[in-house]
């Protein structure tokens, strides 16, 4: 896709230097769940290249329930509610040290106000295409043009300016023994997304019940505690709660990611859970309508993926693709509707 055309500014490099003198790193990326499970994998491939290397990471306080299941970080929490207030503890919290290298993964202003506690000699951005609020103005280095769409992708160009250039997918992570009793052979169907506009529909979701049962796995319904997601995950479990284990609003995090890596195959639209799954190495299903996948999609199964947002990105601003920023969303609220349940259908056939 066409990148914004802005030229870098000459006084700030954006070359390769390793690594090899780096021994406290610093990495701010504060949210969401999906773009720090990307953050996750990239940061350890940077460990594995350096095992004597010191990792500070600064992130919101669900996300923390994340990075903390990879050894060797030190988690340091920034919770946006407490204002000035938590930035001034984080900066008296980290006096003293200075980080030979600061990783700025979020182009946020507020994600750049935390960087600016920290003390270090480089401050490592996106290239000035992917940057967005200013960024520019709290770093002293800058990536290179990514080498694909991805925001993977993008957090990789910022990592290649230390030599790396592969993501450690699947991440090793400290998770816990699951005690949660689940059959050998399951399929993980994770109906919602944070935002309801991106859930897909009732009856396609009942659909894949039905073919996951027809096929002889148990299907395992996921998500997080809230109300409405409650509610959701009930209606389309319907009159099959036998047959079906709902485990929506019980697990933790890290009792998700014990989940997600025993399944077979896990069906989401684009929220983290379908990240979370890419994080330990299973097999994803995304639905996607408003969002591109190619930018945000489960990073090694796009193909796996079934996306009406090409045509209706199309269709809204009137424009080839190639012609949109990369970031360009659909706003349609009844998008997800678009997305057929045969071509659904279809994908889970091919996967199972």
């Amino acid at each position: 896709m066409q990148q914004e055309p802005i030229q870098q500014e000459p006084t700030k490099k954006h070359t390769v230097q390793g690594n090899h003198q780096i021994q406290h790193l610093a990495v701010v990326r504060l949210s969401a769940l999906g773009d720090v499970c990307h953050a996750m994998a990239v940061v350890q491939a940077i460990m594995i290249s350096n095992p004597s290397m010191q990792v500070t990471w600064v992130t919101s306080p669900l996300e923390a329930n994340l990075v903390r299941l990879l050894k060797g970080v030190r988690v340091v929490e920034y919770d946006k509610r407490t204002g000035v207030k938590g930035l001034l503890a984080l900066r008296a919290l980290l006096k003293g040290q200075t980080f030979d290298v600061l990783l700025h993964l979020q182009w946020s202003l507020r994600a750049s106000l935390v960087s600016r506690m920290l003390s270090a000699k480089r401050r490592i951005g996106f290239a000035l295409s992917h940057s967005r609020e200013k960024q520019h103005w709290f770093v002293n280095e800058y990536a290179p043009e990514p080498q694909g769409e991805h925001v993977l992708d993008s957090f990789l160009s910022i990592a290649s300016v230390l030599g790396v250039t592969e993501p450690s997918l699947p991440c090793e992570l400290s998770l816990p023994e699951r005690n949660i009793a689940l059959p050998d052979r399951y399929v993980v169907i994770n109906p919602s997304a944070s935002k309801a506009e991106r859930n897909w529909t009732l009856e396609g979701y009942q659909a894949v019940l039905d073919r996951v049962l027809m096929k002889g796995l148990c299907p395992v319904m996921t998500g997080g505690p809230s109300k409405d997601e409650r509610a959701f995950a009930e209606q389309v479990i319907a009159d099959r709660t036998e047959q079906v284990i709902n485990l929506v609003g019980k697990t933790p995090l890290d009792a998700m990611l014990s989940v997600l890596k025993g399944a077979a195959l896990v069906i989401s639209p684009d929220t983290g859970p379908a990240h979370m799954a890419t994080l330990v190495g299973t097999p994803v299903l995304g639905l996607y309508a408003h969002s591109n996948p190619e930018r945000t999609g489960p990073y090694r199964d796009l193909a796996n993926v079934v996306s009406v947002y090409e045509e209706l990105v199309v269709k809204e601003h009137q424009k080839p693709i190639a012609q949109l920023p990369w970031s360009t969303r659909v706003h349609d609220p009844k998008a997800m509707q678009h997305i057929s349940i045969e071509r659904v259908l279809a994908v889970l056939d091919t996967l199972i």
